[in-house]
């Protein structure tokens, strides 16, 4: 069986002589007055009338004097006939093909066909043709059938040719646009305007998750990526606008799952005037909407292995009567501890850095599951929905409703909190969670509160997600998705077809330390025969090659921010001590080199990077030691030490300059031993590897965190005065 790359390179040989007879394989030009399937309906009307169409050919069949031709457009198939004797003469002034070089046509190629409608001895309705058209020449087959596309990860990262493959495929994604146009359509009539919100924010808000975070660089400022449409539409209610949403994407830096991706488009509604409960009644019928647009008379879904049946009622759950008849807990009094214990009961693991908020969650997830709706859960918690407004006559429990629809939680829709007093609470309640570890905490927007303090009237949100339209076509995120995220990666059919690109894309996915700027690693055999400590770093490795380096393996922004301050501590330390300052730097800078690609393997893998590139031992040994606990490896050395003692202390105190109003001015060692102390202040940090640091460093703790918090706090003024 031949090889793709041979198969190419036929076909190459066709475009070569298609080019030497005159011809522009790919001409700007091409007619279209009927569609395939207008064709086929419309027979009757069009039979014996001169029509042209256009599509790509599926198959070639030659007999003698004549061919057939399937060919397919995005409305179905039609059959092409071909005769020597009624084909048009060879005109490539016009890409015209006669009969003798219709050799030179291979499937996947895109033809404009003219001719005669009619019907063969055996009923097909076909084109027979007296001229056709060379629009597209094809350079690689398609897979002749399915089974050259069983490879889910080559269906996904080639869905063009899933689509064109399978149908089912291309009718989902058809679905998936009027499921998003019956949104428009059903808000457009019920008087909302659709307004853009930005999709850079300089405070993430409206949702429990984590940001994406990116760098503009016209104001050299960091910003992030939506996570939710909700505090900038919000602004838009308190601007004067009563009925507004946006259907667009967000984005949550977490993980990949059938039912989750980091890149997502939603849809987020805001309507002044309105509660919760009017709110509610408008959902439904938005469901009942863009279910008979998109699926007609279906009212029965086939879902996760549920039989959800959207004809029927919506049961109503109430959020602390459900809890209690399953836990026997009223969320409203029980303490965290009480929390603790039921999870482990229920053999639901306890999280690091949780709380009652996420205990309940968790527990509450449990039940989830078993739901077949469709239903509405309320009554939530006021502790769980720090944006919505409170009951009157319950102030502990939240106007709020989700949509649960077997099994999972499809959106949410409260009536808005617009008391700023409240508001502002609510945010610094959820400000202390994130300082206690809890990731996934809101933010402070000042700036909303703010808008608020001018008045927002009464009014209900509400937003869901494409989750819906996955869960009606019972398909995972990335079958629902056209085009998911995939890591990055060159084929060897692809470096064999093009052997510069490999190196081409090793820059590209580079991020490059001066622009224009391209730095070569020193990695030669000479380097590494070499006595190891006979020379310096500079020798091998610039302080240039090793940002290089970091930013080629590492793209976590924090990481590479906590990478360059341990190096820069190290540097300062190496000043101190009369050590080689190059060394100490890139020792700190590179120390976490394999983490972002390999946490499992760390740091294994980054130790192999560094024997092979002939870097000190002294490198080598301080970075096995700066993760004592997973290597073993003791400190020797005075850099080892240093590193195992700054390491984690860096971590630290950058956590707590996030909670301070004026980050690293006036912060003072002994402050920072206070939440050293406390472990629930970030949780993750090793202090006991910080204790054994100092104690192998042989420094003062005091006086230790007195000199990182000088080092930091002499990088954010410099930020500062960049900015």
């Amino acid at each position: 069986m031949a090889s793709l790359k041979e198969l190419r390179d036929s076909r190459i040989v066709k475009l070569e002589k298609l080019k030497s007879l005159g011809f522009d394989p790919y001409p700007a030009i091409s007619k279209k007055d009927f569609d395939h399937s207008t064709l086929t309906e419309n027979f009757s009307n069009l039979e014996n009338e001169d029509v042209t169409t256009s599509g790509r050919i599926l198959s070639i069949r030659s007999h003698g004097k004549i061919a057939f031709i399937d060919l397919k457009d995005a409305s179905g198939r039609i059959q092409i006939l071909l005769k020597d004797s009624s084909l048009g003469n060879l005109n490539p002034k016009y890409s015209e093909l006669d009969f003798e070089n219709i050799n030179l046509l291979d499937s996947g190629d895109f033809l404009e066909v003219s001719g005669k409608l009619l019907k063969t001895a055996r009923g097909e309705i076909t084109i027979e043709a007296r001229k056709i058209r060379l629009l597209t020449k094809s350079l690689r087959p398609l897979p002749d059938a399915w089974d050259g596309l069983k490879d889910k990860e080559v269906r996904i990262r080639r869905r063009y040719l899933d689509t064109n493959i399978n149908e089912d495929v291309y009718q989902r994604f058809v679905r998936r646009a009027r499921f998003w146009e019956a949104h428009r359509l059903f808000l457009r009539e019920r008087g909302f305007y659709e307004i853009n919100v930005p999709v850079l924010e300089q405070i993430p808000g409206g949702a429990d998750a984590n940001p994406f975070i990116t760098h503009m660089d016209a104001i050299d400022q960091d910003f992030y990526l939506r996570i939710s449409h909700e505090l900038y539409l919000k602004r838009l209610i308190g601007g004067g606008y009563e009925r507004v949403y946006e259907i667009g994407p967000r984005f949550r830096n977490e993980g990949l799952s059938d039912e989750h991706l980091p890149e997502h488009m939603a849809m987020e509604f805001y309507w002044a005037y309105a509660d919760w409960k009017e709110g509610m009644r408008m959902v439904k019928e938005l469901f009942d909407y863009v279910i008979k647009y998109v699926y007609g008379n279906k009212r029965v879904f086939r879902i996760r292995g549920f039989d959800v049946d959207f004809s029927k009622d919506w049961e109503v759950i109430d959020f602390a009567s459900i809890m209690k008849q399953r836990y026997g807990f009223d969320v409203h009094s029980v303490s965290e501890k009480e929390i603790e214990e039921i999870l482990k009961s229920e053999g639901i693991p306890v999280q690091e850095g949780s709380n009652i908020l996420r205990g309940i969650d968790s527990l509450w997830k449990k039940i989830r599951r078993s739901i077949v709706g469709p239903a509405f859960l309320i009554n939530h918690p006021k502790f769980m929905s720090p944006l919505a407004k409170a009951k009157v006559e319950e102030l502990h429990i939240a106007e709020r409703f989700q949509p649960i629809i077997a099994g999972s939680e499809l959106g949410n829709g409260w009536s808005e909190n617009n008391s700023p007093m409240d508001q502002l609470h609510a945010f610094i309640e959820q400000q202390k969670m994130r300082e206690a570890g809890d990731p996934e905490a809101q933010w402070l927007d000042i700036d909303y509160i703010e808008m608020l303090e001018y008045g927002m009237p009464p009014t209900f949100g509400y937003g869901h997600s494409e989750r819906v339209f996955w869960f009606l076509e019972d398909v995972t995120a990335r079958e629902g998705v056209v085009f998911p995220q995939l890591k990055f990666e060159l084929e060897e059919s692809t470096k064999e077809i093009y052997p510069f690109v490999e190196e081409i894309y090793s820059h590209q996915l580079v991020h490059k330390v001066e622009k224009n700027q391209e730095i070569k690693i020193t990695n030669t055999d000479d380097s590494k025969d070499r006595e190891k400590n006979t020379f310096k770093i500079s020798d091998i490795l610039s302080r240039e090659e090793g940002y290089k380096l970091l930013y080629k393996h590492v793209k976590d922004d924090y990481q590479i921010k906590h990478s360059v301050m341990v190096a820069s501590v190290l540097e300062r330390y190496a000043e101190k001590f009369g050590e080689d300052k190059d060394l100490w730097f890139l020792t700190g800078l590179l120390h976490d080199l394999d983490y972002y690609e390999f946490p499992n393997e760390h740091p294994k893998i980054e130790i192999k990077w560094f024997e092979d590139m002939g870097l000190p031992e002294e490198l080598i040994h301080a970075v096995k030691a700066h993760a004592l606990s997973l290597t073993g490896e003791v400190p020797q050395t005075k850099l080892a030490s240093c590193i195992l003692a700054t390491d984690e202390l860096c971590g630290l105190v950058h956590a707590y300059s996030l909670m301070r109003p004026n980050k690293y001015e006036g912060m003072e060692a002994s402050s920072v031993l206070k939440k050293f102390k406390d472990k629930t202040f970030a949780s993750k940090i090793d202090r006991e590897e910080i204790k054994k640091g100092v104690e192998y460093f042989g420094e003062d703790m005091k006086e230790h965190i007195d000199f990182v918090i000088s080092v930091l706090r002499d990088i954010y003024l410099k930020d500062v005065k960049n900015d």
